[in-house]
């Protein structure tokens, strides 16, 4: 369509596309809520994959909601025997290979497929944008796709699959500013029954000979900013919205810990007392698994670990403006 065609339009024409783009964005959101809804009231069970780089990890999951009560079980299909238990509560982590089982709080900001959006969607438009897709199929149910794009290079973004009769999502695809995918999420077999005996959410190795680390209330203490550590630069539109000290169950060594958060892409900054006197002030490190990396540091005799789900760009320039009480 040329200029000239589009210049003699009528306005009603302007007003219709203005109308279903305004449409298309409300869905788009209204899916989210849907996805959100979804993932917080529904009973289900199934198995899903993980891929990222060359990896491809099979977990099998059931989650039941019954008189107000959640109850998540996460079974490992290949690779090290692992399970997790999850409840409001508390995450249970079993390592049989390790004889080992970890018992942490469950924390706001934990998420895991296919409950991978916060709660609060409000902040989201800021930093992405959010695009209805097309109706597709994903293990063999009609779903709608959701495109959160970043709008710049310090986070990721998602292409999500929403069951269109539940909402719950099937399949999520984290891609970078260019849209190319990182990693991916997705059900290979989906059932909504939700009569699950109680007796499925026991865990197959109970651990009565392993090593417990327990995380409880007693092990994390909130701390204000005063006499704290900070980040003095932070990519556009992250903020601090924990801070804490608190015990690493597995370790038995307290941690000053930071999280920073966009609404979506989560980012922890540890700082930790150095023990090894071998580690000088100028020792850096950078590494990444998928989608997260990580950058250590030693800064006044402390080690400083940034790490989240985001670019590598984001954890090195928090990283290096991570600073100690003034």
């Amino acid at each position: 369509m040329t200029r000239c065609g589009l210049r003699y339009r009528p306005l009603a024409f302007f007003l219709l596309l203005f109308s279903v783009a305004a449409r298309a964005g409300g869905d788009a959101h209204t899916w989210l809520l849907k996805m959100n809804q979804a993932s917080r009231d529904l009973s289900y069970s199934g198995s899903f994959v993980y891929q990222h780089g060359d990896q491809l990890e099979s977990m099998r999951i059931l989650r039941k909601v019954q008189g107000g009560l959640v109850r998540e079980r996460l079974m490992s299909l290949n690779g090290a025997a692992r399970e997790v238990i999850r409840t409001d509560q508390e995450v249970r982590c079993y390592l049989p290979d390790e004889n080992m089982v970890v018992v942490e709080q469950r924390r706001l900001e934990a998420r895991s497929f296919p409950s991978l959006l916060p709660q609060s969607l409000h902040t989201l438009d800021k930093n992405y944008l959010i695009t209805l897709g097309d109706s597709e199929r994903v293990v063999d149910r009609n779903a709608q796709s959701v495109t959160i794009s970043p709008r710049d290079s310090y986070r990721y973004g998602y292409r999500l699959w929403a069951d269109k009769e539940t909402g719950l999502l099937l399949k999520a695809n984290l891609v970078d500013h260019k849209g190319l995918t990182i990693e991916q999420f997705m059900f290979t077999s989906i059932d909504f029954d939700g009569r699950i005996a109680d007796s499925a959410f026991e865990p197959s190795t109970p651990g009565k000979n392993s090593a417990w680390y327990r995380e409880g209330k007693d092990t994390i203490q909130p701390l204000n900013a005063n006499g704290a550590w900070t980040v003095g630069r932070l990519p556009p539109g992250f903020t601090l919205s924990m801070h804490m000290r608190r015990m690493i169950p597995r370790r038995k060594a307290a941690v000053e810990h930071l999280i920073y958060s966009d609404g979506l892409a989560v980012v922890s900054v540890f700082i930790e007392k150095v023990t090894d006197k071998s580690a000088p002030d100028d020792f850096t490190d950078s590494a990444h698994i998928g989608a997260v990396h990580t950058r250590a540091r030693v800064i006044d005799a402390h080690r400083v670990t940034v790490v989240g789900e985001v670019p590598a760009a984001t954890v090195d320039m928090m990283g290096e403006s991570v600073a100690p009480p003034q």
